[in-house]
C-alpha cells in the first residue's frame, strides 16, 4: 500500500520467473533504464528522452533520483503477523556492498509501523569513484476503529556522497595498466554530497461511513517539511581537471557549490470514487521555498491548482484527467493531460492521449495485448525554445523548435520452460542537444525449472543490453548534469555488447543470486563506457540473498 491512495492495495507476487530480483540495481528498471558514471550508486541518467515537467519550483541535481525513498514509493503493508524482508548484495570484495530492508508490523489500537531502507557502499575498483548512499524511511500509522480516519507520520532521509573522478585521463591505459586503480583519473580531490530529508504528516477522513454506499467519499491533507542542501568541492585544479570543468580561468585554490533549500508543503484534496465507476480528486497545494545559494538568501512561494479524474464511458472505454495550473509564483505554468483507455475483453488493452506543458506538447499511445506478451508504445513530443546543457557546461535556451519521436517493442516469447524477453527502444530527434543513443534494447535468455524434488526453483541465464554506437554525454560534478561531449572523438561510444550471467534460486522465501557482471570482457577485450571517459567494471563476480521473514 503506498500513501498516495490507501484505500488501493498492490499486491505482489512472490515468483522466481520474474526477472525483477535479478535486476535489483534500480539502474536496470524495467522500460526505464538508466545508465551511470560507473559505480552502483554513482551519478545515473535515463536513456530514453523524457521532458522535465515541473508546475512549481524545481532545484535539479537529479543524478541521485532512481536510489531514493519518496513518499510516492514508500511502502506500507497490509499484513496479519510481522514481516521482514531483507536483502544484502556484494561485488569483488567486502568495500562494494549494498543492502536493503523493510519492516513491517501490526499493534494495539489501529497502530503500524513501516520501515524501508537501503545502503550503497561501493569502493569502486577505479582511482577515486566510491559511492556511499543512504535511504532509509520510517513511517507510523494510525487506524481508527472504523476505518473513517487515517493518519501517517513519515520520516524520509536520502543521502548521497559520491567522490567524482572525471573519468580516465587516458583511455588506452584500460587496455594496457595491469591494475585499474592505478590508472590516472582527471579529479583528484572531488566529492558531491546530496542529502534530502522529508518529515511528512498525512491524512485522511472517510465523509460517509455507509459500507454499502456507492460512493467512497474522503478528505487528505498532506503537510510537508523537506530540508536539503547539495555541496560539491574540488581544491585540486590543474590543466587536466579543467578538461572536466571546461573552464581555464578557475581559482587554482578549488572550485565549491553549495545550495540549501527549506520546502514547507501543505496540500489539501477532496476525493470521490465510485465502486467501479467514476473517480475524482481536485485539490490545492501551497509551497513555500527558502532558499540559500552560496551565501544569497531568497524565498518563492508556489500555489498550484490540481485535478485527476476517471471517467467510464462504455463497458470497456475509460477516460482519464490530470490537470495542474499554477496560480502564484508558478503563475503561467500549467501541465493539461487527458488520455483514453480501451479495453477488448482480456485480449488487449489500448492507451491514446495527448500532453500540454507550457511550450511543451506530447502525443503518446501504448498497446498491451497479454496474451502474446506483447507491447508497444508510442510519443511524439515537440518543444518549443527547449533548454539543454551546451558543451562547456552551461545550459543554453536553442533558438529552434524540437520535436522527438519515441518507439518501444516488447515481446516475451517462451518454450517450454526456455524464456526469452526482449525490449527495443528506438528515438530521434530533430536536433542534436541531448546525448542519447538512438536504439538500445534489453534481451534475457533463461531457463526456469526446479531441482531437488520441485524444493528449489532456479533461474540460470544470460542478461543483455545492447547500445547503438553513439555520441555519449560527459558528466559535469559540479552542476551534477550529464552534457554533450566537446571532444568529438572521445565521445563517440562504440557498440558493447554488454551482458551477465546469472544463477538465482529459490528455497521457500530465501532467495540466492550468483551474478557474473559485464560477463562480455571474457570474449571481448574493450572497454564497455556508457558515459565519455568512466569504464564500467571489468568482469567481477557478485552474490546477494533476500529472506523474507514471517513472525
Amino acid at each position: 500500500m503506498l500513501v498516495d491512495n490507501i484505500y488501493t492495495s498492490i499486491t505482489t507476487d512472490d515468483t522466481l520467473v520474474d526477472i525483477k530480483f535479478v535486476h535489483s540495481d534500480p539502474l536496470f528498471k524495467d522500460g526505464a533504464e538508466h545508465i551511470n558514471t560507473g559505480n552502483r550508486g554513482s551519478s545515473a541518467m535515463p536513456l530514453i528522452y523524457r521532458p522535465k515537467i515541473n508546475t512549481g519550483f524545481n532545484t535539479g541535481y537529479n543524478q541521485y533520483e532512481i536510489y531514493k525513498i519518496k513518499l510516492e514509493n514508500f511502502k506500507f503493508f497490509e499484513q496479519n503477523r510481522p514481516i521482514s524482508d531483507l536483502y544484502f548484495s556484494q561485488l569483488g570484495n567486502q568495500q562494494n556492498l549494498t543492502v536493503g530492508a523493510l519492516f513491517s508490523r501490526n499493534f494495539k489500537n489501529g497502530l503500524t509501523v513501516s520501515l524501508n531502507y537501503n545502503r550503497i557502499s561501493q569502493q569502486g575498483f577505479y582511482a577515486k569513484q566510491d559511492t556511499k548512499s543512504t535511504n532509509f524511511g520510517f513511517g507510523l500509522r494510525y487506524q481508527s476503529p472504523t476505518n473513517t480516519y487515517n493518519a501517517f507520520l513519515i520520516y524520509l532521509r536520502n543521502a548521497n556522497n559520491e567522490t567524482n573522478n572525471g573519468g580516465i585521463a587516458n583511455i588506452e591505459d584500460l587496455i594496457n595498466s595491469e591494475f585499474s586503480s592505478n590508472i590516472t583519473t582527471r579529479l583528484n580531490a572531488a566529492t558531491t554530497r546530496h542529502q534530502e530529508q522529508n518529515i511528512a504528516f498525512i491524512q485522511y477522513l472517510r465523509l460517509n461511513k455507509n459500507k454499502g454506499a456507492q460512493w467512497l467519499i474522503y478528505l487528505r491533507n498532506d503537510l510537508e517539511y523537506r530540508p536539503s542542501y547539495y555541496k560539491f568541492s574540488d581544491n585540486v585544479i590543474d590543466s587536466l581537471s579543467n578538461t572536466v570543468y571546461k573552464n581555464d580561468t578557475l581559482d587554482t585554490r578549488g572550485i565549491r557549490r553549495f545550495l540549501s533549500i527549506d520546502h514547507i508543503k501543505n496540500t489539501f484534496f477532496i476525493n470521490g470514487e465510485r465502486s467501479a465507476g467514476i473517480q475524482g480528486r481536485i485539490g490545492i497545494s501551497l509551497d513555500h521555498f527558502s532558499i540559500i545559494n552560496y551565501s544569497t538568501p531568497s524565498s518563492r512561494t508556489d500555489i498550484t491548482l490540481q485535478f485527476d479524474g476517471k471517467i467510464p464511458i462504455i463497458k470497456g472505454l475509460e477516460m482519464h484527467t490530470n490537470a495542474k495550473l499554477g496560480l502564484l509564483k508558478n503563475v503561467g505554468n500549467f501541465d493539461l493531460m487527458g488520455k483514453v483507455l480501451f479495453k477488448v475483453s482480456k485480449t488487449a488493452e489500448l492507451y491514446g492521449g495527448i500532453r500540454l506543458f507550457s511550450s511543451e506538447q506530447i502525443l503518446f499511445a501504448d498497446l498491451d495485448i497479454p496474451k502474446l506478451k506483447f507491447q508497444a508504445g508510442l510519443a511524439q513530443t515537440v518543444i518549443n525554445l527547449p533548454v539543454f546543457w551546451n558543451k562547456s557546461g552551461i545550459p543554453e535556451q536553442s533558438l529552434n523548435v524540437l520535436s522527438s519521436t519515441y518507439l518501444r517493442l516488447k515481446q516475451n516469447i517462451k518454450v517450454w520452460k526456455l524464456h526469452l524477453d526482449n525490449q527495443v527502444h528506438y528515438q530521434l530527434f530533430s536536433e542534436k542537444l541531448y546525448a542519447l543513443p538512438t536504439v538500445y534494447s534489453t534481451h534475457q535468455f533463461y531457463y526456469t525449472g526446479a531441482l531437488f524434488n520441485k524444493v528449489m526453483e532456479v533461474n540460470i541465464g544470460l542478461d543483455f543490453r545492447l547500445i547503438g554506437s553513439y555520441q555519449g554525454a560527459a558528466y559535469q560534478p559540479l552542476a551534477g548534469e550529464f552534457i554533450l561531449s566537446q571532444n568529438e572523438s572521445s565521445s563517440s561510444l562504440p557498440f558493447y555488447p554488454a551482458s551477465n550471467f546469472y544463477i538465482a534460486a529459490k528455497v521457500s522465501a530465501f532467495r540466492a543470486l550468483i551474478v557474473m557482471e559485464n560477463f562480455s570482457q571474457y570474449f571481448n577485450k574493450d572497454a564497455n563506457l556508457d558515459i565519455v571517459n568512466h569504464p564500467q567494471n571489468s568482469h567481477k563476480f557478485r552474490f546477494g540473498f533476500q529472506w523474507l521473514l514471517k513472525d
